[in-house]
C-alpha cells in the first residue's frame, strides 16, 4: 500500500486524529545515518565558530533594554510592530491564534508540514489553495485560489516554496494581495528563505492584513538556537505577545545573548549563499543537462526541485540512494502530485557538492536503467 507522505488538509484534528508530519518520520532517521553525500538540507550549513560568551546562561533583561531592537532595526520598524518566538515554527501557531476568527484556513501547496497543518490542530479546518507547475516560478490556480479564499478568514503562504525554492511572479504576489484585501482574508507569510533575496518586500508591509513571520534558522544556519519572530501591526502584535505569554512565557536568555553576540556577522551567512550559488550551480545545470533534465534555477535560495520522468525519488533515495551513501528529498514529501520530483540544496561546501552532485548522476542512472 503506498503512503501519501505530504501535508494533510482536512478538519480540526485532536487525538488520533492529529497529523503526523511524515516528512520529519522519513527523513530525521535518514539524516541519523549520516549519508557521506548529503543534499538534503533546508538550511545553509554555515560553519559558525563562537568563542566563549560571557554570562550566556544570565537572564538578559536590564532598564531600558528591548530585546526586539535587533530585528526592529533589521526591518526598520518600531519595537511593538515585532515579537520574537522560538524559531518560524511556534511563529505559525502565534499568528493563527492571534488572527483567527474560528473560520477556515486556507493552506499553499506544496509545503512543508508545520505550515499547513498546525491550523488544525489548533481547532480550525483548513482547505488547500495550489501553485501549479511552471518552468520558472510556479503560478497561482487563481480561479482555485479566488474560489476557497472568499470562504476562509486566512491563507498561509510559503512565498520563496518549498520544495522548488521559486517565489511568486509580481503579478501574481499583487493579484493575491488586492484578492485577500477585497475580501477581508489575513494574509500570514512564512519568509525564513527571504534573507537571500535582496529585492525581497517582507508582505506585512503590505497592509494591516498580513503578518510575516522569520527566522535565523534557514538562510543564517542557527536552527539550534530557536530564534524566530513575527512583524505585523502593532494590535496583532499585542495579542501574539499575549499568546507566547500563556504558551512560552519569554524568550530564553541563552538564545538571546547569542544572537545579539553575533550580530554584526548576520550579513556572512547570505554572502556565502552566493558563493556557493555562483560555485555549485553550474555544476548541477550541468549535470542534469546530460541526463537531458531541463531545469531553470530560481533566482535566489539555497535549494530547487526537478522532475525526474518515469522515476519514483522516495524509492530512488530508499534504495540505491542508501547503497551509494546519498541522501537528498522526494518532492512526494511537499504535496500531491511530485513523486517523481527531487530537491536538491546547493548549501554545502564546494567540494563536497561536486563528489555529491557525481554521485546523484550515477544513481539516476541506474534506477533509469532498472526501469
Amino acid at each position: 500500500m503506498r503512503m501519501d507522505y505530504f501535508p494533510k488538509v482536512g478538519p480540526a484534528a485532536r487525538g488520533d486524529d492529529i497529523p503526523a508530519v511524515d516528512y520529519l518520520k522519513w527523513y530525521i532517521p535518514r539524516l541519523k545515518q549520516q549519508r557521506p553525500h548529503n543534499l538534503s538540507f533546508s538550511g545553509l550549513q554555515f560553519p559558525w565558530v563562537l568563542e566563549g560568551i560571557e554570562d550566556v546562561w544570565r537572564d538578559h533583561r536590564r532598564p531600558g533594554y528591548d530585546d526586539r531592537s535587533l530585528i526592529a532595526k533589521r526591518y526598520g520598524v518600531k519595537e511593538n510592530m515585532v515579537h520574537l518566538c522560538l524559531g518560524a515554527t511556534q511563529g505559525i501557531t502565534l499568528g493563527i491564534l492571534a488572527a483567527s476568527k474560528g473560520g477556515k484556513v486556507a493552506v499553499e501547496m506544496p509545503s512543508y508540514g508545520p505550515v499547513s497543518q498546525t491550523a488544525r490542530l489548533l481547532g480550525l479546518d483548513t482547505v488547500a489553495v495550489h501553485r501549479k507547475p511552471a518552468d520558472g516560478p510556479w503560478l497561482i490556480d487563481r480561479r482555485e485560489w479566488k474560489e476557497k479564499l472568499s470562504d476562509v478568514d486566512m491563507v498561509i503562504i510559503t512565498p520563496q516554496l518549498n520544495p522548488v525554492g521559486w517565489t511568486y511572479t509580481v503579478e501574481d504576489r499583487q493579484w493575491l494581495i488586492d484578492t485577500c484585501f477585497e475580501l477581508g482574508v489575513i494574509i500570514i507569510s512564512d519568509e525564513v528563505y527571504a534573507d537571500s533575496d535582496p529585492q525581497w518586500k517582507p508582505f506585512f508591509l503590505e497592509g494591516a492584513n498580513c503578518i510575516t513571520l522569520s527566522s535565523f534558522t534557514k538562510v543564517h544556519g542557527l536552527g539550534v538556537l530557536r530564534y524566530g519572530w513575527l512583524i505585523a501591526s502593532e494590535d496583532y502584535i499585542s495579542i501574539i505577545a499575549d499568546i507566547f505569554h500563556n504558551l512560552a512565557g519569554e524568550m530564553p536568555s541563552p538564545t538571546i545573548r547569542i544572537v545579539e553576540h553575533i550580530a554584526g556577522r548576520l550579513d556572512e551567512p547570505v554572502e556565502l549563499i552566493e558563493k556557493y550559488r555562483a560555485a555549485n550551480l553550474p555544476l548541477l545545470v550541468a549535470m542534469l543537462a546530460r541526463l537531458d533534465i531541463e531545469w531553470k534555477p530560481p533566482a535566489f535560495g539555497i535549494f530547487g526541485a526537478f522532475k525526474i520522468p518515469g522515476i519514483d525519488t522516495k524509492e530512488m533515495i530508499d534504495t540505491i540512494g542508501k547503497e551509494h551513501g546519498l541522501l537528498a528529498v522526494p518532492g512526494c514529501m511537499f504535496g500531491p502530485g511530485l513523486s517523481e520530483w527531487l530537491r536538491v540544496a546547493w548549501s554545502i561546501d564546494e567540494d563536497a557538492f561536486a563528489e555529491a552532485i557525481l554521485v546523484l548522476e550515477k544513481v539516476i542512472n541506474i534506477a533509469r536503467k532498472q526501469g
